[in-house]
């Protein structure tokens, strides 16, 4: 089994460079709910709002790009944390349904996939299969960094996504 955050279609070809690095804990202002996976672009879209601006009136920075954070392998309901890295705030509840939480680090597979969010199936099976290559363990939770920010009038293509699976 394989990541498939995005409900994406997995026969395309993908080609990216896969690294293990070592990933830091970080403080994450967040809204973690189990949604159904095609109900998740529109979880994303309240989530971030919300996180923004409890972030804001409690008087922390976001320090960083969007991160959806799934825990647990996705079927048609996905656990996922949406949110941002953020600075000045202490962990615990932070208003409405936003929680600030660490993100543990440790040594991780990463890869910046680049293209239309259609394609992160395809995406994160060729970081699955570079993880079953090495022998390692997944340590049960991945995520996915959204680099770039997506425009309506944008080109999908030129999407850029950090894919970031913790091992054992």
């Amino acid at each position: 089994m394989w990541p498939v955050p995005a409900a994406g279609r997995v026969d395309q070809e993908v080609t990216m460079q896969i690294d293990v690095r070592e990933q830091p804990t970080r403080t994450v202002a967040v809204v973690r709910r189990e949604v159904r996976m095609d109900e998740l672009s529109a979880f994303y879209d309240t989530a971030y709002g919300e996180v923004e601006r409890a972030v804001a009136e409690a008087g922390g920075q976001v320090v960083g790009t969007a991160v959806g954070w799934y825990h647990g392998m996705p079927t048609d309901m996905v656990d996922v944390a949406a949110g941002f890295p953020v600075e000045g705030l202490d962990a615990g509840p932070l208003a409405g349904r936003v929680e600030v939480v660490e993100m543990p680090g440790g040594r991780a597979l990463v890869a910046l996939y680049v293209g239309p969010y259609d394609g992160l199936g395809a995406a994160w099976q060729e970081v699955e299969e570079r993880r079953a290559q090495d022998g390692t363990d997944g340590r049960g939770d991945f995520w996915e960094e959204y680099v770039t920010d997506p425009d309506p009038d944008g080109d999908p293509a030129a999407n850029e996504t950090l894919l970031v699976l913790p091992l054992r």
